[in-house]
């Protein structure tokens, strides 16, 4: 049977060889240096095995990581232990050069404010756990990183107009008014490209739920459509197709990005809005 290798600690892996290569280190040197067999060391690397603990600082040290490879150790253990998490997300869009997203239910993950993810998950798990939300909080903000990254991904947003005025967990207007200002920022910014879907449109071609398309450098292409409790990645070049042609079309019905622009600095100003 196939181990599955998750992509938290995938990526982790990732970090760790680029440390090691970066020092001209075999495996061997590493895991003499720390004490654990090769095998063992050589699991990490690939993601096939969690790195226990007791071993996370000695790997940082050995490896010149400054607490970037202890940051990391910490951040891949969160993803993996949010319950229903979203777990191929942060894999997919660290290793983008464009990301393409639908919404038409609430504003895309990746430019939520932290208490705009809170009120999203509290609605959409009613009865968890104040600690379980706090970390399915803090692996979505994790995500905004890429946001900074230099360079970054070309993201574009295609959000229908509804969505900038269905309010959430019950917080009111005023989380309304401040997630409406975290993407005027980030737009403004040019951190992401956004499009709003007016809702007197004609056509709506997005009826089937909201996804992603993910385009990657020298790899095929592929997408993601969100389900009630995470999130499916879609990879057969048909379906992949479909979802291409659905973007293409809902964009062709969206507003230009300079009048989107002009509608959310419209709103961010209108207070009584």
């Amino acid at each position: 049977m196939v181990r599955h290798i998750d992509p938290a600690w995938r990526t982790f892996g990732r970090s760790m060889r680029g440390f090691r290569d970066s020092l001209g280190l075999r495996q061997a040197d590493v895991a003499d240096a720390i004490g654990v067999v090769i095998s063992h060391y050589s699991s990490w690397e690939t993601g096939k095995r969690r790195p226990d603990p007791k071993y996370v600082n000695h790997l940082d040290e050995e490896l010149q990581a400054s607490g970037r490879l202890v940051e990391a150790w910490e951040k891949a253990n969160r993803q993996v232990q949010t319950p229903m998490r979203f777990a191929e997300l942060p894999d997919l869009e660290a290793a983008s050069t464009q990301i393409r997203e639908y919404q038409p239910l609430v504003f895309p993950g990746l430019i939520q404010t932290a208490e705009y993810a809170r009120a999203v998950f509290e609605d959409t798990f009613p009865g968890m756990s104040a600690d379980r939300v706090d970390q399915l909080v803090r692996a979505r903000m994790d995500r905004r990183e890429i946001l900074d990254r230099d360079p970054r991904p070309l993201i574009i947003l295609l959000i229908t107009e509804g969505v900038l005025h269905q309010q959430v967990g019950g917080r009111g207007l005023a989380l309304l008014r401040d997630q409406r200002r975290r993407l005027l920022a980030d737009a403004e910014a040019g951190r992401v490209r956004a499009q709003i879907i007016p809702r007197d449109t004609g056509r709506h071609y997005g009826n089937g739920g909201a996804f992603r398309l993910y385009t990657f450098a020298g790899e095929p292409p592929v997408a993601s459509a969100e389900y009630m409790t995470g999130e499916i990645v879609i990879s057969d070049p048909e379906r992949h197709q479909e979802c291409l042609t659905s973007f293409g079309l809902l964009q062709g019905e969206a507003l230009p990005e300079a009048a989107t622009l002009k509608m959310l600095q419209e709103m961010v100003n209108d207070n009584g809005n």
